[in-house]
């Protein structure tokens, strides 16, 4: 019976992951999607299908517990359902494989990009590309095949070579890695996105040299410095809801660097509840504007507690990736963070646009299952120890 219960979560979670994909992708088409919501609710279902189809121990119940109580906090309080629904999510991954739930992520989110694409350039559904100004003062056309924004185009495809890069680095080749950065370079000739070929770039690189350097692998300083990258774009992100008053002096440090940004924490302030003055532990439910600074937003739309550990999860998972040596987790934490200065894009509804939460379906009951297996391994010595 247990069994049968088990692998009814499963398929439950399977089907889950494949909606949620769906309606990400969906999304990013020029469809409109009437009934996201009520997709929402379903997956949500599914998931604590699986939730409660799954063993769990004392400890990791007490956990689920605590952030839940968090995440419902939240919901009540502000009336987004996501935290709720993230919680779930990342609760009812424990016993699916991280490599396999990359995989199937990889193949459904590249198959759904390519039908995008291919809906555009054949004029069946979704423009092409969009002239406007891009905030360069100038009127460009750029590509978007189908993904309604150059920028989003771009993002995505990083998102599929991120994906293709986690779930198959044990055996890639250096052409592999040289055909990633082909396809970034020919999809900047078509979105001149600046900051989805940096980040790109930066994840191809940085996941090349830690494969070629194995020494690297080891190195504790190196997840030191991923992890002080992301406590800075962390504070800076703060300091950028903080400092909204030195905008126009055009002689301040911040003014400058926003400059760099097009502006982003400069229009963020101008939100007045986005300002670090405002911030309340938990958001109120008008908080629904959107802005590109993505961690200022993830305070902004649920609060202080939920935005710490949001951020927390970010420096968590490098810990994982250092006692796993599990590298191109940590290049993707780190690549992330730095887009978050940029870009909202995982700050979201949709959940698997945020491919850190799937890892953190995977690490965040690592510990528990370490200390069961330590604990075994300390009564069998205990036992031994008593016969003889």
């Amino acid at each position: 019976m247990e069994a049968k219960a088990k692998r009814i979560g499963e398929i439950c979670f399977w089907i889950a992951l494949f909606i949620e994909l769906i309606i990400v992708i969906v999304d990013k088409s020029a469809y409109l999607n009437p009934y996201e919501s009520q997709l929402f609710r379903i997956t949500f279902l599914l998931f604590g299908i699986k939730l409660i189809t799954t063993k769990y121990t004392m400890k990791e119940w007490i956990c689920i517990a605590i952030v839940g109580v968090i995440a419902a906090c939240s919901y009540f309080i502000n009336e987004k359902d996501e935290a709720v629904r993230s919680v779930v999510f990342i609760a009812s991954c424990k016993g699916i494989s991280l490599n396999k739930n990359i995989k199937v992520i990889f193949y459904v989110t590249m198959i759904g990009c390519m039908a995008l694409i291919l809906l555009s350039v054949t004029g069946i559904f979704g423009a092409m590309s969009v002239t406007a100004d891009y905030g360069r003062e100038a009127i460009e056309t750029r590509y978007t095949l189908g993904m309604g924004h150059p920028n989003a185009l771009h993002c995505m495809i990083w998102m599929v070579i991120t994906l293709a890069m986690y779930a198959y680095d044990s055996s890639m080749k250096w052409y592999h890695y040289l055909l990633c950065m082909i396809i970034n370079i020919a999809t900047y000739l078509l979105t001149n996105s600046n900051t989805g070929m940096m980040l790109a770039t930066v994840m191809i690189l940085g996941v090349v040299v830690l494969h070629y350097i194995p020494l690297l692998q080891k190195a504790s300083w190196v997840y030191v410095a991923g992890a002080m990258v992301v406590i800075a774009c962390i504070g800076f992100s703060v300091y950028g809801a903080y400092a909204g008053n030195g905008w126009n002096d055009s002689n301040t440090f911040m003014y400058k660097l926003d400059k760099v940004l097009n502006g982003r924490y400069e229009y963020c302030y101008k939100v007045e509840a986005a300002r670090l003055s405002n911030w309340k532990i938990f958001a109120a439910p008008e908080n629904t504007e959107y802005f590109d600074a993505g961690f200022v937003r993830a305070f902004y739309w649920y609060g202080i507690i939920p935005g710490i550990l949001y951020g927390l999860m970010h420096i968590y998972l490098i810990w994982q990736s250092f006692k796993h040596k599990d590298y191109v987790l940590l290049v993707m934490v780190v690549a992330f963070a730095v887009y978050h200065l940029m870009e909202a894009h995982f700050v979201s509804v949709y959940l698997l646009r945020n491919y850190l939460l799937v890892c953190m379906g995977y690490y965040w009951y690592q510990p528990f299952m370490e200390y069961q297996e330590s604990a075994g391994y300390f009564w069998q010595i205990k036992k031994l120890l008593g016969k003889a």
